[in-house]
């Protein structure tokens, strides 16, 4: 038995056409996967990141009396008294720093979506203490305004709860949006996210120049990585320019003279700065992303593309 008879011995042809409608009557299903659930490991430690640091200050919050004592216990009473001083300002400074440093980075966390739910996890408490504060002096001076409830500690605690939970119960979902097949003649990358959202597209092999492995320091570890293939036509590929908030700066930049320039720049560049770099496309929509044994299938499609 060769290689690719292999393959072919274990595939489940009806489920896989099922799972991929757009394959043609004339291919042949050689192999199916999608992500593992390892895959998506950075986006479920920075769920409970979040969580933790939501949890952290609604500790502080209880009371932040320095402790008595020396060393450790001292730190950390010192820390709860710094947390519960600066309270919401602190926590809205904290969720902030994180969301600049992860999208900086650069990471498979780094996307836009990600940068927005980590601003609007600090955003909505201080929200919450700008209406608080302003229906008190609007109360004042009208009758009958409604008064906005305080920011509760225990707010910290369900905010932390609902947010991060709602992550990982979306990133499992994103996790399993996604199938890849490989057939005789091209392969597919198919996309169904929440019923909506659904993409497919098929790279044919007369297309590919290139392949690439590229396990991450787990995938080594626990025997998952990506798969990328790069097209004479650029697909597979990304160039990262300076980020999320390029766009509104060249927008503003562009409308205001020479000599004003440099202070847009200076001020809206560290929104939008990005660690900068030229890189295989790390998006599950275009590459074969967090799947079993790579390795196996760079090998399965150079052998289909040599049987050609």
């Amino acid at each position: 038995m060769t290689f690719v008879e292999g393959f072919l011995s274990t595939i489940d042809e009806p489920r896989v056409r099922t799972a991929i409608p757009e394959m043609t009557d004339s291919e042949t299903p050689v192999w199916m996967g999608s992500p593992c659930f390892f895959s998506m490991a950075g986006h479920y430690v920075l769920a409970m990141a979040v969580l933790g640091i939501h949890l952290l200050f609604f500790w502080a919050s209880e009371g932040g009396e320095i402790v008595e004592g020396e060393g450790l216990v001292s730190a950390i009473g010192a820390l709860k008294w710094a947390l519960d001083v600066t309270g919401v300002l602190g926590f809205v400074v904290v969720l902030f720093s994180v969301a600049k440093i992860n999208h900086y980075l650069n990471f498979s966390t780094s996307s836009r979506w990600i940068t927005a739910w980590l601003i609007l996890n600090g955003t909505i408490p201080l929200l919450v203490v700008l209406a608080d504060i302003s229906g008190k002096v609007l109360a004042t001076y009208t009758d009958g305004f409604i008064d906005v409830p305080e920011w509760l500690q225990t707010y910290y605690l369900a905010l932390g709860v609902f947010s991060s939970g709602s992550m990982v119960v979306l990133t499992v979902l994103y996790q399993r949006a996604f199938r890849y097949a490989i057939t005789d003649r091209r392969i597919h990358i198919r996309k169904q996210f929440l019923y909506f959202d659904t993409s497919a597209h098929g790279i044919s092999f007369s297309n590919i120049e290139n392949l690439k492995v590229d396990p991450s320091i787990i995938g080594r570890l626990l025997g998952f990585g990506n798969l990328h293939v790069v097209t004479a036509s650029g697909i597979g590929l990304r160039e990262d320019e300076i980020g999320v908030g390029a766009g509104l700066v060249a927008d503003v930049d562009s409308m205001l003279p020479d000599r004003r320039r440099g202070l847009v720049r200076s001020a809206f560049g560290w929104v939008s700065a990005q660690r900068q770099r030229t890189t295989v496309d790390q998006n599950p929509e275009d590459c074969i992303y967090g799947v079993r044994d790579p390795l196996l299938l760079y090998r399965l499609i150079n052998e289909l593309i040599d049987a050609r």
